[in-house]
This record gives C-alpha cells, structure tokens and sequence, in this order.
C-alpha cells in the first residue's frame, strides 16, 4: 500500500504490522503535514465488533480536546472496505519503556507525568469517557520543550473506552454480552472492574492512576502475582502496600494520596481527577528542573493493532466465574506510534 492515498493522506512507509492491522507513516496529501494511519486487515473488515471498537477509538479521542490525549485527524473505509485512522504522529517512548530503563523515578519526575496524567483524565471525563485501560503501555512520553522536564505525556489506546451513561449498543449473537465481560488489565484495574457485572465510572480509571504512580515511585505495581486471575483477586480482597513502607522517605501526603486512590470502595475512593491533581499539587514536592532525557536508542516501531482477544482466568479465591475476559491489549486497537526521538 505504500504510496496509495488513504483518505487525505498518502501512505510514505511501513512503520509497524501486528495480528490485526498495519501503521504507516504518511503525510497529507496537500500539506505535507506528517501522520501515522493504521488500517486493519482485510479478515476483520466484516467482524462488526472489531470496526465498531476501531472506530470508537477515533471517534473517542477526537473528541477530547487537550495536549494530554493524542490527535486523531481522520477515519474511514478504504474502497476496499477496510477501515482506517489518521491520528497524529507521535516521537517518543512509551511510559513503560521509559521506566525499564531508569527504574523507579525521582519523586519531582514521578508526581510531573502524575499530574499530566491527571490533567488529562479530567478532560476525558469531563466530556462523559473514561478510558478503562489505563497503563505505562498506553501512556506515551514525548518532548515538549514548555511543558517541566521539557517531557509531555499522551494517554493513547481508547480503543475499550466507554462513554459514561451511554445506552450498550446491540448485541451481536454469540458474542459475550458487555456486562459479561471484563476488560483492562488486570495489573492496573480497579476491584470493581475485575469484578465485572456492574457499571464502572471515572473512579475506575483514577484507580489505575494509583497503581501507576505507585510502580513511578517504587519501581513495582501494586500488586504481583504468578497469574492474571491471582492479581485480579489481590485487587478485589487484598489491602494495597502501603508506600510508606517501601519508600519511607517520601512525603507522608503521597502515602495519603495514594491510600485514598487505591481504595477497595469507589465509594470512598478520590471522586475526581480534579480532586486528586489539586491534592497532588498541594503536596510538598520540588519542581522538576532540568531537561530529562528520552531514549533515542530503539528502532521505529509502529504500535499496530493488537491480535486476536485473549481470555484470562476468573480470579480467585472468589467462587464466581466471570465468562467472557478480556485482557489488556487482547481488544485494544493500539494507538499508531513512530518512535524515533532524539533531539525534537
């Protein structure tokens, strides 16, 4: 497909290739202007779910006007029938891939993509979406010389968010029904998401905020355990560690933040992104300074759309089974990505 024009946008070069799609680096066509498309396979064209879940992640994110979420320009069918998405082009790493290198952060460093983060969120569930698979896979850092640090973070991969209220749309025979099925995954969701059966909220997603601000500053998510099920059940009956005991040297307000993020109960956990960003902010931390380093050194990488969905085992010691799992990036049609930084 290279050279095709796919929408506005002329396809330059294959930038990544995964169980359901390709990503391309292009430009558009009048402007020159650089993009990544992603296009799913030609099987999946027909499979309603898939497209409907691909189109929903544009739709989604095009929605959320804010620096912290990615820019989806365009979305469509090819002549062919195969879908398609246009979204910005993004230079960087990943979150997770930034943490593999430098380990557990600095506490300026940590509480800064804390705070994006959760600048991020408040516009996403301002506009009634919350995200559901909040993660350092689906978190990406890139450089921007305004912004502390000169680093900006973009929360990517809407591609299982739902729209807060929004009536489920109809079932498609001999798929699970969505009440069945829980999606996320299972590092980084809340008790009430690995559950399942019941409606979540945007208390969900400050939840996997919790757990990723507790891996920034202790090098360790929350919980660990040899299985998906077995961390799935330590979210629901398991009290979190508290960081005071793994690093007793950061502030006391941090610890209280995040008991309070981690909590079992929605009910008595943070109730918004603007509660705990201003709480964050209160919080006695030193301003990050200096410039801090993006990792130049991979290949590109276009992060296509994910294989085929994968099941995950119910957790334990809960009796229920709860059919129709669906974990991490099993579902996630993931966001197109060039990862080339050096200097911007």
């Amino acid at each position: 497909m290279i050279g095709h024009v796919v929408g506005k946008y002329r396809l330059l070069d294959q930038l990544g290739e995964g169980g359901m799609g390709t990503v391309y680096r292009a430009e558009h066509v009048v402007l020159g202007s650089p993009a990544a498309v992603k296009v799913l396979l030609p099987q999946f064209t027909q499979d309603r779910v898939v497209v409907d879940r691909f189109f929903q992640e544009a739709r989604t994110a095009s929605a959320i006007r804010h620096p912290g979420i990615v820019e989806v320009f365009d979305y469509g069918r090819l002549p062919s029938g195969q879908a398609y998405i246009a979204m910005e082009l993004l230079r960087g790493e990943d979150l997770s891939g930034f943490l593999s290198r430098r380990g557990k952060l600095d506490v300026s460093l940590a509480a800064q993509i804390a705070i994006q983060m959760l600048g991020a969120l408040n516009a996403t569930h301002a506009v009634g979406v919350i995200h559901r698979d909040l993660k350092p896979d689906n978190i990406f850092v890139v450089r921007d010389p305004g912004a502390p640090g000169g680093i900006r973070i973009k929360i990517l991969d809407f591609g299982i968010a739902k729209l807060i209220n929004a009536p489920p749309g109809p079932h498609v025979p001999g798929r699970p029904k969505t009440k069945d099925m829980i999606l996320g995954t299972p590092a980084y969701m809340a008790p009430e998401q690995c559950r399942g059966g019941t409606p979540l909220d945007a208390r969900a997603d400050l939840y996997a905020v919790g757990c990723i601000l507790f891996e920034l500053l202790t090098g360790r998510p929350p919980f660990i355990a040899g299985g998906d099920g077995e961390v799935m059940a330590m979210h629901i009956y398991e009290p979190p560690p508290r960081l005071s005991n793994l690093e007793p040297q950061l502030p006391v307000e941090l610890d209280a933040l995040l008991a309070k993020l981690l909590t079992k109960d929605p009910a008595d956990r943070i109730p918004s992104a603007a509660y705990a960003l201003a709480t964050l902010e209160r919080a006695p931390i030193d301003p990050l300074v200096g410039e801090v380093a993006l990792s130049g050194a991979h290949a590109v990488l276009g992060a296509a759309p994910a294989a085929a969905p994968a099941a995950a085992p119910a957790p334990e010691p809960s009796s229920r089974w709860f059919p129709g799992v669906v974990i991490g990036a099993a579902l996630v049609i993931a966001v197109a990505i060039a990862v080339a930084i050096g200097a911007t």
